[in-house]
C-alpha cells in the first residue's frame, strides 16, 4: 500500500494479525501452572476479592494496578487459572488495535507489519499469558506514545489527558516506568535535534490550561491507585520512597545478576525478525530523517542499554525493548510499500518465514516446553510435576477426611500457598521445629537427616519437583499413603 493510502482504514491483514494475537494469548491458558510471581499476585488479588485490605509494599512488590484492574474480572469470573490470566492476555492482544492512530506516522503498511511482529513475538506471547506486571507496563508505554503522537497532530485537550493518564498508570504498574520515561525523553531530544525540524520548543508546549488539567489527571490516577481507592493514605508516601529500594535491588542484582550480553542474546535467540527489521527501520529513519522513526530507534536503543547496564535482569524485562524495536521496524514496512512489487514480494516471503519461526518458538516456550530450563525465556517456572504433587496431596487428604494437617519446611514455596489455600490446618515454617506429627510434611531434601527418623514411625516419602532443579520431599503418614499415586493432568 502506498503512502497516499496511509490514512485509509487498514486492510484485512491487520485484523488477521489481531485475531492471531488473540488466539496465541488465549489458547491453552490453563496448561502451565502458575509461576512463582503469579502465585503471589493471585494471593493479593484474592485478598481484595474477599474483602481483606491490600496495601502497596514498596520494599518487595511492584505496583497496585494489576490487583485493582483485576478486581472486576475476578468478581465476574472467579480466580481459576484461566480467569486470572485473562485480563493480561487480552491487554497484550489489544496492543494491536492500539496501533491504529499511528497510521499517520507509519502508514497502513507500517502498522500492519508491526502488528504481525507484536502478534507473534515469542516474548510478548510468553509473558502476555502470565499474571505479572510487565505486559501492563508495555501496554501503557505504547498507549503513552500513541496519545502523545495524536496530541501533536490534533492539539486536543482530551488527547493530552489520555497521555497524562497513561504516564501515571505506568508508575502504578511498576517502578521501572522511570526507565521507560527516561528512554522516551532521550528519544524525543535526539529525534528533535536530528530531524532538524523547523518547529521550536515553544511550538511543542501545550496550552497552560491543558497542562493544568493533565497534571490533575496524573495526580488523580496516582492517588486512586496507590491509596487503594482512598483506603490506604500511607500508600502515597510509599509510592515515592519505593524508588530507593528498587534502585538498590537493580544495582545489586538481588540474586538475578546477569552479564551485559544477556538481552542481546535473548533478542537474537527469540526475536530475530524484530531485530533485523528494527535495524533496517532505524537505518531508514536516520537516512530519511523521520522524527517518529528516530524516536522509536533511540527509545529501543536506550531500553537495551539501560536494562543491559543494570545487574538485575529477568527475561520478561526484554519486552520493554521488543515494543520500540517493533515500532522502529514499521519504518521499513512503510518504505517497502512504495517499492516495486518483486522487492515487496521477496521481503514479504522472508518476513512470513521469520514469523513462522516466531510462531514455532512461541508455542514451544509457552505451551510445549514451558518448564524446560534450557529455554532462556523459561525462568523459575513451575514444573508440570506440581500437578502430580497436588493430586498426591489431595488423595492423602481424601483418605484422612477431617483429620488432615500439613506443614512445610520449604525455602521456596510459591505457588503452593495459592494452590493449597483451602486447607485449613496448614503451617508454613522456615525449619523443622520439635517432633512433627502432621499428616503430610513438605520439605527440602536438605532436611532429610532431620526428618529421616519419621520413617521408623510409619511415614513414607516421595519426591516431586516444584521447579526444574528444585525437588520437594513429601513425607506422608503411612495410613494416608494413596493406593495409587494419581496424576492430576
Amino acid at each position: 500500500m502506498h503512502e497516499r493510502d496511509d490514512l485509509s482504514r487498514p486492510g484485512w491483514l491487520f485484523w488477521l494479525a489481531f485475531a492471531v494475537a488473540l488466539v496465541a494469548r488465549l489458547a491453552w491458558l490453563h496448561v502451565r501452572p502458575l509461576h512463582h510471581d503469579e502465585g503471589v499476585n493471585a494471593w493479593f488479588l484474592n485478598d481484595l476479592l474477599e474483602g481483606r485490605p491490600y496495601r502497596y509494599n514498596p520494599e518487595a512488590f511492584h505496583g497496585p494496578f494489576p490487583y485493582l484492574f483485576g478486581w472486576l474480572p475476578g468478581k465476574l469470573l472467579g480466580v481459576g487459572t484461566v480467569a486470572l490470566r485473562l485480563p493480561v492476555a487480552l491487554t497484550s492482544a489489544l496492543m494491536i488495535p492500539l496501533l491504529l492512530p499511528l497510521r499517520r506516522r507509519l502508514g497502513n503498511a507500517g502498522i500492519t507489519g508491526v502488528a504481525w511482529l507484536l502478534a507473534l513475538s515469542p516474548s510478548l506471547i510468553c509473558y502476555g499469558r502470565d499474571l505479572i506486571h510487565e505486559t501492563y507496563l508495555v501496554f501503557f508505554s505504547l498507549a503513552l506514545v500513541v496519545a502523545v503522537s495524536v496530541w501533536l497532530e490534533t492539539r486536543r485537550r482530551r488527547d493530552l489527558l489520555l497521555a497524562s493518564a497513561a504516564a501515571a498508570l505506568l508508575f502504578t504498574v511498576k517502578e521501572t516506568a522511570a526507565l521507560t520515561l527516561a528512554g522516551m525523553v532521550l528519544a524525543v531530544l535526539v529525534a528533535w535535534v536530528a530531524a532538524r525540524t523547523e518547529k521550536t520548543w515553544r511550538d511543542q508546549i501545550p496550552d497552560p490550561r491543558d497542562l493544568a488539567w493533565a497534571a490533575i489527571v496524573f495526580v488523580a490516577v496516582w492517588i486512586v491507585f496507590f491509596t487503594t481507592v482512598f483506603t490506604n493514605p500511607g500508600g502515597l508516601a510509599d509510592s515515592v520512597r519505593a524508588f530507593l529500594p528498587w534502585l538498590q535491588k537493580g544495582a545489586q542484582g538481588s540474586g538475578h545478576e546477569k552479564p551485559w550480553p544477556y538481552f542481546p542474546k535473548l533478542l537474537l535467540e527469540f526475536e530475530a525478525p524484530i531485530v533485523v527489521c528494527g535495524l533496517a527501520g532505524a537505518a531508514l529513519a536516520v537516512w530519511r530523517r523521520k522524527p517518529f522513526g528516530l524516536f522509536c530507534a533511540v527509545w529501543a536503543a536506550s531500553q537495551l542499554l539501560l536494562y543491559s547496564a543494570i545487574p538485575y535482569k529477568t527475561p520478561w524485562l526484554m519486552i520493554n525493548i521488543v515494543l520500540p524495536a517493533a515500532l522502529t521496524a514499521g519504518m521499513l514496512f512503510r518504505e517497502l510499500a512504495a517499492r516495486p512489487l518483486p522487492l515487496r514480494a521477496a521481503v514479504a516471503t522472508a518476513l512470513a518465514i521469520g514469523l513462522g519461526w516466531c510462531a514455532w518458538r512461541a508455542a514451544d516456550v509457552a505451551v510445549r516446553r514451558f518448564d524446560d530450563a534450557t529455554l532462556d525465556l523459561v525462568y523459575s517456572d513451575t514444573s508440570r510435576d506440581i500437578w502430580n504433587l497436588l493430586a498426591f496431596i489431595r488423595a492423602a487428604e481424601a483418605r484422612a477426611q477431617d483429620d488432615f494437617t500439613l506443614v512445610t519446611y520449604l525455602s521456596s514455596r510459591w505457588p503452593l500457598p495459592w494452590y493449597l489455600r483451602d486447607l485449613e490446618h496448614t503451617a508454613w515454617k522456615a525449619e523443622v521445629q520439635g517432633d512433627p506429627t502432621e499428616s503430610i510434611l513438605l520439605a527440602d531434601p536438605s532436611q532429610d537427616k532431620v526428618l529421616s527418623p519419621l520413617l521408623t514411625r510409619g511415614y513414607r516419602r516421595k519426591q516431586f519437583f516444584l521447579r526444574p532443579g528444585v525437588p520437594i520431599e513429601v513425607w506422608v503418614r503411612g495410613d494416608l499413603w494413596p493406593d495409587e499415586a494419581p496424576v492430576a493432568r
